[in-house]
């Protein structure tokens, strides 16, 4: 049993030196009560000796981005767009040289030229052919003019068009190879075909002529 008395009389331990029974004097500093937490504070937020919660250290760059880093795995990896560069000699492989021309002899397109391109091109009204035809007469894809380098031909090729392809005034069925001044007539439009390429004058796989 305590046998020390403070000076109001309460009875307490011997190892105490304040009486937690006494009203608190105005004049002594107010002693902080920490009570415990299920879960610890951050550092920024835990209360040191004095009393007063430490300050958060000051962000290191190098960490934060190494955190980002980390953090970043969680997330899709997304690799820098790749720079694509084209050889030269593959730019010109692409390229569509012209080979020949439709020159346009009634109609709409009376005095205009159209350039024929290496490979296939689509005659048709449809304004995304490369010769296009403004003629009610002609269908959307109307027909094929391809040239083929390797053999030096041009191939005219109708496609399942509703009022068909005539060179010469003869319908072709369903292709038919074109000589230099056949007149291609598809609707009521008529053009005169032109080569530019034949036996004596090509495109070369480097571009220049031969």
């Amino acid at each position: 049993m305590a046998d020390k008395r403070c000076d109001n009389g309460h009875f307490i331990d011997e190892s105490w030196d304040l009486c937690p029974y006494c009203p608190q004097d105005e004049a002594e500093p107010e002693i902080p009560v920490v009570r415990p937490r299920a879960v610890d504070p951050s550092p920024a937020a835990r209360p040191t000796s004095s009393g007063v919660a430490a300050a958060a250290p000051a962000a290191d760059p190098g960490a934060r981005s190494g955190h980002r880093a980390n953090s970043g795995a969680m997330l899709a990896v997304q690799p820098p767009p790749m720079e694509r560069t084209v050889a030269a000699a593959q730019l010109n492989a692409m390229k569509r040289y012209v080979v020949a021309w439709l020159v346009g002899l009634n109609g709409h397109s009376r005095g205009e030229s159209y350039p024929v391109r290496m490979g296939r091109n689509v005659i048709g009204r449809d304004k995304r052919s490369d010769i296009v035809i403004q003629d009610e007469q002609a269908s959307a894809h109307h027909a094929d003019l391809v040239f083929r380098p390797e053999e030096r031909r041009f191939i005219l090729m109708d496609h399942n068009s509703t009022n068909g392809t005539y060179v010469n005034d003869h319908e072709i069925e369903p292709r038919r190879d074109l000589a230099p001044k056949d007149i291609i007539r598809i609707g009521n439009q008529k053009f005169l075909f032109t080569p530019l390429c034949h036996d004596g004058f090509h495109w070369d796989d480097e571009g220049p002529l031969k």
